[in-house]
């Protein structure tokens, strides 16, 4: 189907009768539509097939059946016949000059190739070239490929140029063409090369130059004519990465990137300016691009912010700091101004030279402490470019007073038994300094640094240094100095006396063990002593050091007693580790002091088992089904012991009541199996004796219980005919019986009343049936 066709032009068709069946298209985005029932394919919008070459559809036909119509589909292709509608497009229009030499070019050189395109396809695509215009005898063109050849040999002149149209024409009906114009021009020999008047140019610059500003011109000359003398310039390679170009033609110098004096001062470049000739000749010129400097970096202090001290009392023009800032200019551009602009500049002065700073004023540090000055930095030249600082001064304070302390003497009292390291008091010292040389120092001095105390240095604390139970003196004096940071001279110091009272005090007599711990035997008869608990008192007082011991706590049952004076444990009652496995007792020492000191320690006894416990089963009833087979297993016995290992386990179990009639045995490790067949409606339930040894040592202990075996039932008899007895209470106001009795009939009772009916069925498979049916609420109860 061709491109261009008008719309709803049929271009398929697939009748196979009227009116049988529909049909319907899926591809509603295509240009074509279907006609429901002749099925004629029409187009709906102009096809290009440069654009869209062929379509595949999916036509659907279905019956016309009134209650199950039936369909299927088909895939139809639809390929896009070209026209030819595409002129041809040369790649390259207008062409560029070809120069030709009359001596280099023989008959047949090839001089250039000229090629178009054609968007149309097959023989609308196929292009045929030809030649025309002045000269054309001069040249030829391949048809086919658009090569043009030299066809004559060419005259030796000047300057001579010729311009060929050359056409291009496709193969389609009617046939399209396209042209475009080459002009050739002939040219003489190259005589001469380019000439720098100078070999090196020098040209100078400032740093600040803006990126694409002309530098700079350079120019060669060239005696020949024509494009051989026109001059190209390029720079050389190994200045390519240099920060400018030169223009080809022009020989203009342009910056290409910023410039910086503090990074590069010089460039040296090679530029290469080359002729037009067919054999070019070329001349090299050395070029030097001098970086001027400008004031474009401020000064830099070496530090953002100094800090200094000047001792208070100093006389006036101290020196008190040198600040510097250095500058990355260069000459003038880097000579630097140093000032003050904020601060106290009444006090300070500053070098504007050097940036040294003295005192303007002599200083009191209890009236100032510090000052904070802003200096600034700042270069001489064009822009006046800074940068600022700030300088800290702190005053020294100098040691002018002494520290004195605040009561001449200092009282404090303490008793024996307080740990080491306890406060006992401060005592305090001033000075009128300021700062650090304020600040007091407190120091213990001559023999009171025996005594056991310690003091404070900057705190004037007193605490113990040491134990004071052996501390043979009742009262301590102990002599402090204060003095502050300042160099000791003479009369710089202070000194006070301490007066420490040392009370006597009832410690708590002390255990010799932190704890205590033995192992008793349950059967350990009462009586028996245990362990043996003591204590100590440091007290220096004799009867301070006679204790009474006590158990105050965990003796369960009165297990334990202590002998009050030696602290001898005894076993107080019989033991019994099942009950009883260990005992925690918190004993007590008290000393006869006035008021009595009592200390504690704690005694572990763990009761040692021993075999006075005999096993016993777990249970003593299981079950076993009827008809089991001689030898089946009917339980594993199991069993358990009170005592610990090794009075437990491994355990041996026997039946005492064994006999060649007995329907069981039991073998040593507790497995039950039976000996004869058991019928339940002979023995329903045996009663074994079963004993059961522990391995405990030295003698081993054992029980015996009664094991009940019950047998269950098997469906293993017929049944039988048996009696029963039915008893009915009526309340209504009459019964109605009826009584069928046949041997080989059903029996029936049967009542009813307003409110509720029985009925009974007793039949000859003696099976009982009973049915109670509530008339209002209907409920019904079957007995069998």
């Amino acid at each position: 189907y061709g491109q261009g066709f008008p719309f709803g032009e049929v271009i398929w068709s697939k009748l196979t009768g009227p009116y049988l069946f529909l049909y319907f298209m899926e591809n509603h985005d295509a240009p074509f539509a279907i006609e429901e029932t002749f099925g004629e394919l029409l187009t709906t919008d102009f096809l290009d097939r440069e654009t869209v070459a062929f379509y595949t559809l999916t036509v659907i036909g279905m019956d016309m059946h009134p209650t199950q119509p039936l369909s299927s589909s088909v895939l139809v292709t639809v390929l896009v016949g070209d026209i030819n509608d595409h002129w041809p497009q040369f790649l390259d229009s207008p062409f560029n000059k070809i120069y030709i030499f009359c001596w280099y070019f023989s008959t047949g050189s090839v001089v250039c190739a000229v090629r178009a395109i054609d968007g149309d396809t097959d023989m609308n695509a196929e292009l045929q070239y030809s030649l025309y215009g002045q000269s054309s005898d001069l040249f030829s063109i391949n048809p086919n490929s658009g090569t043009l050849f030299l066809s004559q040999t060419l005259k030796e002149s000047e300057n001579e140029s010729f311009t060929l149209l050359v056409v291009a024409k496709d193969q389609g009906f009617p046939p399209l063409t396209s042209q475009t114009e080459i002009t050739f021009e002939i040219i003489g020999k190259n005589h001469y090369s380019p000439r720098f008047s100078e070999p090196e140019v020098i040209f100078s610059v400032p740093e600040d130059l803006p990126v694409g500003s002309v530098a700079g011109k350079i120019q060669a000359e060239d005696g020949d004519y024509g494009p051989n003398g026109v001059i190209k310039y390029h720079i050389s390679p190994d200045s390519q990465y240099f920060p400018v170009s030169v223009g080809e033609f022009s020989g203009l110098l342009t910056l290409t990137r910023e410039l910086d004096f503090e990074k590069e001062t010089k460039y040296n470049l090679q530029i290469k300016a080359t002729d037009g000739g067919w054999i070019a000749k070329s001349a090299w010129l050395n070029v030097t691009l001098i970086v001027m400097d400008v004031n474009d970096n401020p000064p830099v202090f070496s530090l953002s912010e100094y800090t200094t001290t000047v001792p208070e009392n100093s006389k006036v023009r101290t020196k008190v700091l040198d600040v510097k800032a250095t500058d990355m200019d260069s000459g003038i551009n880097a000579q630097i101004s140093y000032s003050f602009i904020a601060g106290s500049l009444d006090k300070f002065a500053i070098d504007s030279r050097n940036g040294s700073i003295t005192t303007l004023d002599v200083f009191d540090y209890e009236q100032e402490q510090m000052f904070d000055l802003t200096i600034k930095a700042s270069n001489t030249a064009r822009h006046n470019l800074f940068s600022l600082a700030h300088v800290i001064i702190h005053i020294q304070d100098l040691n002018e007073f002494s520290p004195t302390f605040t009561k001449e003497s200092f009282s404090f009292s303490v008793y024996k038994n307080v740990p080491v390291g306890t406060s006992i008091g401060k005592v305090k010292a001033t000075d009128n300094d300021s700062g650090p040389e304020g600040e007091v120092f407190y120091l213990m001095f001559g023999h009171g640094k025996n005594f056991g105390f310690d003091i404070g240095l900057l705190s004037g604390e007193i605490c113990t240094s040491r134990s004071l139970r052996d501390q043979g003196n009742s009262r301590v004096i102990l002599k402090v100095l204060a003095k502050n940071s300042g160099v000791i001279h003479g009369t710089d110091i202070a000194e006070t006396l301490v007066k420490i009272s040392v009370i006597e005090t009832n410690d708590a007599p002390l255990f010799t063990s932190t704890w205590y711990e033995a192992d008793v035997k349950e059967d350990t008869p009462t009586g028996t002593s245990v362990l043996t608990v003591s204590a100590l008192d440091q007290d220096s007082v004799l009867d301070w050091n006679r204790f009474i011991f006590r158990i105050v706590d965990g003796n369960t049952n009165s297990s334990f007693s202590i002998d009050p004076l030696n602290g001898i444990v005894l076993v107080n009652s019989d033991l019994d580790r099942e009950r009883w496995p260990v005992y925690n007792l918190t004993v007590t020492a008290t000393d006869h002091g006035s008021p009595p000191a009592t200390g504690t320690t704690n005694v572990i006894v763990n009761i040692v088992d021993i075999n006075d416990n005999a096993p016993q089963l777990v249970t003593n009833k299981i079950q076993v089904k009827e008809n089991q087979p001689e030898g089946a297993i009917v339980a594993r016995l199991n069993a358990f012991d009170f005592d610990l290992p090794p009075n437990q386990g491994p355990f041996t179990f026997w039946l005492s009541n064994l006999s060649a009639e007995s329907a069981f045995f039991l073998t040593p490790d507790g497995v039950l199996l039976t000996r004869l067949v058991v019928d339940r409606e002979h023995v329903s339930e045996y009663r074994l004796l079963v004993v059961v040894k522990d391995a405990g040592f030295p003698l081993p202990l054992s029980s015996t219980t009664t094991l009940h075996v019950r047998v269950e039932d098997e469906n293993d008899n017929p049944s039988l005919p048996r009696n029963i007895f039915i008893e009915v209470k009526y309340f209504g106001i009459s019964f109605n019986e009826k009584w069928i009795d046949k041997p080989t009939d059903n029996i029936f009772l049967k009542t009813s009343t307003a409110v509720l009916s029985y009925e009974m069925l007793f039949n000859k498979i003696h099976k009982l049936i009973m049915s109670i049916i509530c008339q209002k609420s209907f409920c019904r109860m079957n007995l069998f």
